[in-house]
């Protein structure tokens, strides 16, 4: 895993805790506090990304796009990252309109420990 040397990536990261999107707003409720058995950080830089969350024990970072996301970077970005054995999980923000958050999130959040669990080896709880 790079050590989180890049200063833009760690700035970057400490804005976007400050004014996440909705839909990140309300994952994080259901993530933070090790609440799913697993410990999440919250716009973790790794080498020069920032991803939306990150596992390290399951080497998982789970990504909200918005409409600004163009895949083929994405794409490119995800592979440099597969390069540290991390998966990314993408999420499209605007599935995310207009559900009741926090509630409607259980089909996500139910992937992300099921991911969790298979690349951790263990049970969340």
């Amino acid at each position: 895993m790079p050590r989180n040397s890049d200063h833009h990536a760690r700035d970057a990261a400490r804005d976007a805790r400050k004014k996440p999107s909705v839909a990140e707003k309300f994952m994080w409720s259901c993530l933070r506090g090790e609440r799913t058995g697993f410990k999440f950080r919250c716009e973790h830089p790794i080498d020069t990304f920032r991803v939306d969350f990150y596992c390290a024990e399951a080497l998982l970072a789970v990504e909200f796009d918005g409409e600004q996301h163009v895949p083929e970077d994405d794409a490119e970005r995800d592979a440099r990252l597969a390069e540290f054995g991390i998966l990314v999980l993408r999420f499209p923000n605007r599935e995310f309109f207009g559900l009741e958050p926090p509630a409607e999130f259980q089909d996500e959040v139910a992937e992300i420990v099921r991911r969790c669990e298979e690349r951790s080896g263990r049970k969340a709880f």
